[in-house]
């Protein structure tokens, strides 16, 4: 069993992801891997959060980022005040939460509005910004641990991440919307035909 192991670790793939200098290789892989972690342990924490009654996850994990941000930015304080990933990141932030308020702003302004009502244009807006803002921050956040060459590899790496996620999001979304166009469709000619 060790053996096979072995070779699955010093397999042409695995030392090429591991060993390659270039951004197809570990940093984009594990970019991905952090994009798809945080998608998945992110989103279904928040519907687990809910369902268990706790409202404000996003005011619970804003705290909890803030606080462990701050002990974090303790451990190398002098670095990172001479480091512009460091101050990219907090204004990312920053214009992360003005987004995420205006969004909701314009989102959730009529509470008597049904939860499948689609969001207006500047609630559409807002959202992008918001997770364009959030996605600098992350970035700013991974750089700041880099040397200037790992760093220039690692921002390839998200930006590759990124336009692949965006890519098979604008997929998804368009197959979401053909199903359901579908299913309006039956269901129309259904109700026609029952009458």
């Amino acid at each position: 069993m060790w053996d096979l192991l072995e070779s699955i670790e010093n397999s042409g793939f695995a030392t090429y992801i591991r060993e390659t200098p270039t951004w197809p290789a570990y940093s984009t892989v594990l970019a991905l891997h952090t994009f798809g972690m945080a998608f998945l342990v992110g989103l279904s924490g928040v519907v687990a959060l809910r369902v268990l009654g706790i409202v404000p996850v996003i005011v619970i994990g804003f705290w909890v980022n803030a606080i462990t941000g701050i002990i974090l930015t303790t451990l190398a304080i002098r670095s990172l005040l001479t480091n512009w990933d460091f101050y990219v990141k907090l204004i990312a932030i920053a214009f992360a939460l003005v987004s995420l308020a205006k969004m909701r702003r314009c989102a959730f302004a009529d509470s008597a509005a049904p939860d499948d009502v689609v969001a207006s244009p500047d609630a559409r807006r807002w959202a992008k910004a918001m997770l364009f803002f959030w996605g600098v921050a992350v970035l700013g956040g991974r750089l700041t641990a880099y040397a200037t060459n790992i760093r220039i590899q690692s921002a390839a790496a998200v930006a590759i991440a990124v336009v692949m996620l965006l890519l098979l999001a604008r997929f998804l979304v368009r197959h979401a919307r053909r199903v359901m166009t579908t299913r309006d469709a039956v269901a129309a000619r259904q109700s026609v035909t029952a009458r």
